[in-house]
């Protein structure tokens, strides 16, 4: 029985070292621009059988950063965007239909909703009050989600004023997620992380809150401190602008 124990346990700590090496790797090609190093990955993950749940939240992840990405303007490819989302959704409909991952859900319902308009512009006046709907069910049944919070500020980011778009509220939902990140020590070798933190470098460039928009970067580079796009061309950019003020 004692060695049963033992083995289990054995392969419980290999699975979290592996999934701890992926997200390490993962951070590498988001830092690198390694769209497919990222790529890769995923396929890696997809091939395994039988995955189990935190696999499949796992893929997910990763998956919803790839559309992402596909959806951009350097790196647009909307056929690859798609082919992926339909993955990602496959994954997300797998996840168990329980209290425990119903905000995790609607969070990422929200985010494909997003990226369906990015898709298909057309849609948005057909689908785009989905996305509130959305993230506000996320919120509700968890605040404590920051994955929900990042999806409430990023439709709140982006959606027009005049549909109740509001950067000064994206702000807070977007703090509220990096303060949960931090307190729940998840804030490390995370990619999401990493791209919170320029998310809200944007929010405050548009302020031109440019002591903040330094915050951002200097913790950016305090994780990973040869970060190429901020060291490169975002550091100089803001210091011109500072000087300029």
């Amino acid at each position: 029985m004692k060695k049963t124990i033992f083995l289990l346990f054995c392969l419980l700590v290999s699975a979290s070292v592996v999934s701890q090496n992926t997200a390490q790797k993962i951070v590498h090609c988001y830092v690198y621009q390694d769209i497919v190093g990222w790529k890769t990955i995923i396929d890696s993950l997809e091939a395994l059988p039988n995955k189990t749940v935190e696999q499949r939240a796992e893929v997910l992840n990763y998956e919803y950063g790839y559309v992402a990405w596909r959806l951009s303007k350097q790196y647009e490819n909307k056929k690859e965007a798609e082919v992926y989302l339909n993955k990602a959704y496959d994954n997300l409909h797998a996840l168990p239909q329980t209290d425990a991952y119903k905000s995790l859900i609607a969070a990422y319902e929200g985010a494909f909703v997003g990226f369906q308009i990015g898709l298909s512009p057309i849609k948005a006046p057909f689908v785009g009050l989905k996305s509130v709907e959305y993230v506000k069910m996320a919120v509700q049944a968890d605040d404590a989600n920051y994955f929900a919070h990042i999806q409430y500020g990023n439709v709140l980011y982006y959606m027009p004023s005049t549909f109740g778009g509001s950067r000064k509220e994206a702000i807070e939902h977007y703090l509220k997620a990096k303060n949960l990140m931090v307190s729940k020590g998840v804030h490390q070798n995370n990619w999401l992380y990493m791209n919170l933190l320029l998310t809200l470098a944007d929010a405050y460039k548009k302020d031109q809150n440019w002591l903040k928009v330094k915050d951002c970067y200097d913790e950016a580079l305090q994780l990973q401190p040869d970060y190429p796009y901020i060291v490169n061309q975002l550091y100089p950019t803001l210091q011109k602008s500072i000087v300029g003020h």
